[in-house]
C-alpha cells in the first residue's frame, strides 16, 4: 500500500491543490491547459517517488499514468461541455477511474519495495510513515476535494448556483480553517462528547453573510 498511498497523495495535490482557477480556465480554452495540468501531475508523482527513480519502470509507470490522465481529462471535459447537467456524474466517475488506474501500481514489482532517504534519517522517518501520508490525504479530501465535489453537485442539481468553477479566496480560506478544526478534533480529541462540539464550529460563519447565504463578496 505504501506506493499506492504516495500516488494517491500526488493525485490529490495535483488535481485539487495545484489546479488553481487560472489553470482551469486555460484547460477550458485549449489543450495547453490540459498538458500543463498533467505535467504538474507527473512532476508531483515523481517528486513523491524520489527514492524509486533509479528504477526505469517507475518512470514508465508515471509517464503512462500521466498520458492516461490526459486522455481522461479530455474525455471528461468534452462530455461536460456537451452535457453540463451531468457534471457531477462525470466528476465522480473521473475520480474513480483515476484511483483504479493508480491501483495498477500493484502489478509492478517495485510496488513491493520500501525505499527511503537513507542519508536523511529525519526525512526518512517522515517519508516511510504511512500515518503522515494518510493524514495529508484525509486533510485534502476534507478541504479542497470536498469543495470541488460540492461545487460539481451544485452545478448539476441546484438551480441558480454561481457559474464559477471555484469559490472565492475568502470562502476557501474559511473552509480550510473550518475543516482543519474538524480534522484536528477527529484525530486528536478522543472524548466522544467532544464530537458534539463539531457542529458549533459552523457558528463562526455567522458574522459573514457570504458564508451564510452564498452572496458574492462585493455584495457583503
Amino acid at each position: 500500500m505504501f506506493l499506492f498511498l504516495k500516488l494517491i497523495l500526488a493525485h490529490l495535490i495535483a488535481d485539487f491543490i495545484l489546479q488553481f482557477e487560472e489553470l482551469y480556465q486555460l484547460k477550458v480554452r485549449s489543450i495547453a491547459g490540459h498538458i500543463l495540468h498533467v505535467l504538474i501531475h507527473g512532476s508531483v508523482s515523481l517528486f513523491l517517488l524520489t527514492p524509486y527513480l533509479k528504477d526505469p519502470w517507475v518512470w514508465v509507470f508515471v509517464i503512462a499514468l500521466t498520458l492516461i490522465h490526459l486522455l481522461q481529462d479530455l474525455i471528461k471535459y468534452g462530455l461536460t461541455k456537451k452535457y453540463p447537467a451531468n457534471t457531477f456524474i462525470y466528476f465522480i466517475a473521473d475520480q474513480v477511474v483515476h484511483v483504479l488506474v493508480i491501483s495498477t501500481v500493484f502489478l509492478f514489482p517495485f510496488s513491493q519495495d520500501l525505499n527511503g532517504f537513507a542519508s536523511y534519517p529525519g526525512m526518512n522517518r517522515f517519508y516511510l510513515n504511512d500515518f503522515w501520508t494518510l493524514l495529508t490525504i484525509f486533510f485534502i479530501l476534507l478541504t479542497f476535494a470536498a469543495n470541488y465535489t460540492f461545487h460539481a453537485f451544485y452545478q448539476s442539481y441546484v438551480k441558480r448556483s454561481r457559474p464559477m468553477h471555484w469559490i472565492s479566496s475568502f470562502e476557501l480560506s474559511y473552509t480550510l480553517f473550518e475543516r482543519t478544526c474538524i480534522a484536528g478534533m477527529v484525530f486528536w480529541v478522543h472524548h466522544p462528547l467532544a464530537f458534539l462540539l463539531i457542529p458549533l464550529i459552523g457558528l463562526t460563519r455567522l458574522p459573514w453573510p457570504v458564508l451564510r447565504t452564498g452572496q458574492t463578496l462585493g455584495s457583503v
